[in-house]
């Protein structure tokens, strides 16, 4: 059984042109619909501006773009601190999603925005969205999500983009790995309040070793996948 994926939500499959085709031997995504169910209803909203995901137990702001303005990545982090502060909702363990956890949010079958059908959420901006992970191959840069589309990538720390608050403690998302924390300039810093990825190491954790060879071919525990191993 494959643990900690989430299936991605795409339901079709297509052709080299963007037309749909039938998906029984496509061997595309939505031929095989890898991953954890989405629980139907997905979403509990118990709580008036607040949004349960049953899938990840994450808690999320009902509103979407929920500061109302573009942010630098340190102003998002300072503002998450004041959410906190101010024991928004009565809770004050907001955070900036990881990169795995704004991720797990989004539909892959869907656009404009890129989330689940039954969503209620609101006040959505189709644009980037911050996340706290830095990105390891330019610190100096945050990974952030875009919620017409879905698409990733990272930009400048000192870039202004919006923010989604979230708290809980979250199941079926793995932890991101990383485990260092960077300034806006791409330094390292010391982690401690940072409201950094790299402090709060939110997700599962991975099994130490993670990885082990069968028959030629690799194993992850973390996940249970079995990967092919051409140098083997």
């Amino acid at each position: 059984m494959i643990k900690n994926i989430l299936y991605t939500g795409l339901e079709q499959c297509f052709d080299q042109k963007g037309i749909e085709i039938p998906c029984l031997n496509s061997g595309q995504d939505a031929a095989f619909k890898i991953g954890k169910d989405w629980p139907y209803p997905r979403f509990s909203t118990e709580k008036m501006d607040l949004v349960q995901d049953l899938l990840s137990n994450l808690i999320w702001t009902r509103k979407v773009n929920f500061f109302d303005f573009p942010l630098t990545w340190p102003q998002a982090l300072e503002e998450i601190k004041n959410l906190n502060k101010q024991g928004f909702a009565g809770y004050n363990d907001w955070r900036m999603p990881n990169r795995r956890e704004l991720r797990s949010i989004i539909s892959h079958g869907h656009r404009k925005p890129a989330l689940p059908a039954d969503h209620p959420f609101e006040d959505i901006f189709l644009g980037w969205y911050w996340t706290s992970t830095t990105a390891a191959i330019a610190p100096a840069y945050a990974w952030y999500i875009h919620l017409e589309g879905g698409r990733m990538f990272y930009g400048g720390k000192n870039q202004r983009y919006l923010t989604w608050p979230v708290r809980g403690e979250s199941k079926n998302i793995p932890y991101s790995g990383q485990k260092q924390c960077f300034d806006e300039h791409g330094l390292e810093i010391s982690c401690a309040q940072t409201g950094q990825d790299g402090e709060l190491q939110k997700g599962q954790a991975w099994p130490h070793p993670r990885f082990s060879l069968i028959d030629k071919h690799i194993h992850d525990k973390l996940t249970n996948l079995v990967w092919y191993n051409p140098g083997s």
